[in-house]
């Protein structure tokens, strides 16, 4: 909880935006769960605090990075930011759930679904504009400028991985022998390749767009 509070406090202004807006997203479930008798969409929470996990990956890090200078440990750090970065990102395909809602409830659904995928997709695009300015530090701007990119493409490939191919982050501790040969088996599918790009260029455009808007300033 003192870890929590401290990576609250590191940026306590767009934090707390952050944290009425979960807080806004868990009323409007609570509200459907009330109507219904049912806690169809609770399964949101558990994909918004994946998508939670490499934001505050990140704000550990840059933290960290100030205190001390463990190579090893920061590569861990960023493996396991990148691995969960793909997370902040899915959320948004969560909208595909709004095609099973009862005609009664879809407008609300509608709501409730896009309140969390909105706020998901904002903790992936900050997520990505922190370490941009933390590796900024480390890298020239043209190296930065591929990197970026290629991030983006990945996520876009750990996207496919999750809603198509039905994988999760956590196979790659739990089953890592039938996540490898899976991801062997379809490396070269055009519609993996093309899936991959179409979400990696809308990610990165969005993430061009913030960076644009805010240039940094508070990251």
């Amino acid at each position: 909880m003192k870890l929590l509070l401290t990576l609250f406090n590191n940026d306590k202004k767009n934090n707390s935006v952050l944290l009425f807006c979960v807080i806004y997203c868990c009323f409007l479930l609570l509200v459907r769960a009330k109507i219904t008798n049912s806690i169809y969409l609770f399964f949101l929470v558990r994909n918004l605090i994946l998508a939670a996990i490499p934001y505050l990956l990140i704000i550990y890090l840059k933290n960290y990075l100030v205190r001390q200078q463990n190579k090893i440990y920061t590569i861990i750090l960023l493996s396991g930011w990148l691995l969960f970065l793909p997370n902040s990102f899915y959320i948004i395909t969560d909208l595909i759930h709004i095609t099973k809602s009862a005609e009664t409830m879809r407008w609300l659904d509608l709501i409730i679904v896009s309140s969390f995928a909105i706020i998901g997709f904002i903790m992936g695009l900050l997520s990505l504009l922190k370490f941009e300015n933390l590796i900024g530090r480390l890298l020239s701007p043209d190296k930065i400028q591929i990197l970026i990119p290629l991030i983006s493409f990945l996520c876009g490939i750990g996207i496919y991985l999750g809603r198509v191919q039905r994988y999760n982050s956590w196979d790659i501790i739990s089953n890592p022998i039938k996540l490898t040969m899976g991801v062997l088996a379809i490396v070269t599918s055009s519609e993996l390749l093309l899936f991959s790009f179409n979400f990696g260029l809308f990610i990165y455009i969005f993430h061009q767009i913030c960076k644009y808007l805010f240039v940094n300033k508070h990251l």
